[in-house]
């Protein structure tokens, strides 16, 4: 596995389940989300993703105790524990440590609607809703007594749901975790990269938060809004992904991509003339749209050497 493939399933494999948190309508959304893996329990659940006829769905076990975070799917596990992440694909683990990385912040379009009361798995609970400039982006279904998200969904810009997370079981009891981190097969330590890449400082309310070396004359960076995320890995234009070959293709902007949709996520490849580029994140379709927008536009280095042809004969 190479190295920037390596980063990018890593990036992908952040599962929508939502994180730990406390919240009422008074409190803001960072100040929710800073409650993050402070619950420890054990649950299992169900994970979809659904985009213009393309949907992906998984079943997955979560664990979370001592720090250390367990999620089991039927593609592997993902542990993370002390600043690495660690993937399992077959028998073999894949880790990548980062060795520092920027302040989080969350963008100020967001806030908190009222809360609601409800009950889920039988347990008391509140519906709490995040909303994107006064218009419902977010849904999370919080346990009363652990805080943890029993059901969070993702809305598109009409209000639909584009993923959605649910617990169907869920112990909050103190649960057993393997003795530490697995052996790795191969480790990729991430280092913050100071200059790069010409791509945006800013995106359609994301900050690009950080740049890394991705190996191969590559480079990653990572975009966020503080709920949202995403990663733009851009390399030579040679290097294709072959995971690209049959996706399905769609339309933005008056370009053609193709997309990859996963139950978490989406992943989009396009060529420009002289890079080749793949986005992979968790920002709903809406967003993907306003992104594509200002990042270099697909496009065939041959267009030029048919332009002239056409003026010249």
């Amino acid at each position: 596995m190479t190295r920037r493939r390596l980063l990018a399933a890593l990036t992908a494999a952040v599962v929508l389940l939502g994180i730990p948190v406390t919240a009422t309508a008074e409190d803001g959304v960072a100040e929710m989300l800073e409650h993050a893996s402070e619950a420890e329990f054990h649950g299992s659940g169900v994970v979809m993703c659904s985009w213009e006829g393309d949907s992906a769905a998984a079943t997955y076990e979560i664990t979370r105790a001592d720090g250390m975070s367990m999620i089991q799917g039927p593609g592997g596990a993902l542990m993370s524990h002390d600043g690495i992440s660690a993937m399992q694909s077959g028998s073999d683990w894949y880790g990548t440590e980062i060795e520092q990385w920027a302040a989080w912040s969350v963008s100020d379009r967001y806030s908190l609607g009222e809360t609601v009361e409800t009950t889920r798995l039988g347990r008391p609970a509140v519906i709490v809703t995040v909303l994107e400039d006064g218009r419902p982006r977010v849904r999370l279904i919080l346990d009363v007594e652990s805080t943890v998200p029993l059901s969070t969904e993702i809305l598109d810009g009409d209000g639909g749901v584009y993923c959605m997370a649910a617990l169907f079981t869920f112990d909050p009891g103190t649960p057993d975790m393997p003795g530490g981190m697995p052996e790795m097969e191969e480790m990729a330590t991430v280092h913050p990269m100071a200059e790069g890449t010409a791509l945006p400082d800013a995106i359609g309310g994301y900050r690009r938060a950080d740049v890394y070396d991705a190996g191969a004359g590559s480079v990653q960076a990572f975009y966020t809004d503080g709920v949202f995320s995403f990663s733009v890995f851009e390399a030579r234009r040679s290097d294709r992904p072959v995971e690209f070959d049959h996706a399905a293709e769609f339309d933005s902007g008056g370009s053609r991509y193709r997309r990859i949709v996963t139950p978490t996520n989406m992943w989009v490849h396009w060529s420009a003339p002289d890079r080749s580029y793949v986005l992979v994140g968790d920002l709903p379709p809406d967003h993907l749209t306003t992104v594509l927008e200002a990042l270099p536009r697909p496009g065939d280095r041959n267009v030029f050497v048919r332009l002239w042809r056409r003026i010249f004969g």
